[in-house]
């Protein structure tokens, strides 16, 4: 599929779905593959260019908040398998959006909803943290969220000690 730039004004965002690390330090959610990217409650993330020095998302580059249409193909990426507390959700992008071979690349975005996935029934503390972002929060099985092989990958992660 070739890329493709379009315009989400505010009052209609792109609904898609991604992943995020919980980090249990902070109590928020942060990048998977990013290091550094915290989202926080109540306010919209904006995307930036780590390297590229230009306004994200860009045609030309990965830069950008990547989601997915859906859960399905979120889930065909397996962009889900660090180990620790992983968290899956649906956004609400805005701003300028890149169409590319692997869903979106948005200029704004922010949680619609939340899903702490594989959590122990009791996690109470994660999904307090989870619900200072204003949005319905609830739990998913890792099967659910991730697809048979990737929650099978992430138990044998998980066995290989903690996360960071």
């Amino acid at each position: 599929m070739p890329t493709s730039t379009f315009s989400c004004p505010p009052g209609e965002p792109l609904r898609a779905w991604r992943y995020w690390r919980f980090a249990a330090g902070t109590g928020r959610l942060a990048s998977v593959s990013q290091r550094g990217f915290t989202w926080e409650p109540g306010a919209p993330f904006r995307a930036r260019c780590v390297g590229g020095g230009h306004a994200a998302p860009d045609p030309g580059c990965s830069c950008g908040i990547h989601a997915s249409s859906d859960l399905a193909s979120l889930r065909d990426q397996a962009l889900c398998l660090a180990p620790g507390a992983l968290v899956v959700g649906e956004v609400a992008l805005w701003g300028r959006v890149v169409l590319d071979d692997h869903g979106y690349r948005g200029q704004y975005a922010s949680p619609c909803r939340l899903w702490l996935v594989g959590s122990p029934a009791g996690d109470d503390a994660t999904l307090k943290s989870l619900g200072e972002y204003g949005v319905p929060v609830s739990t998913m099985a890792d099967a659910e969220a991730v697809g048979d092989a990737s929650a099978a990958t992430r138990a044998y992660l998980a066995m290989s000690g903690p996360a960071e």
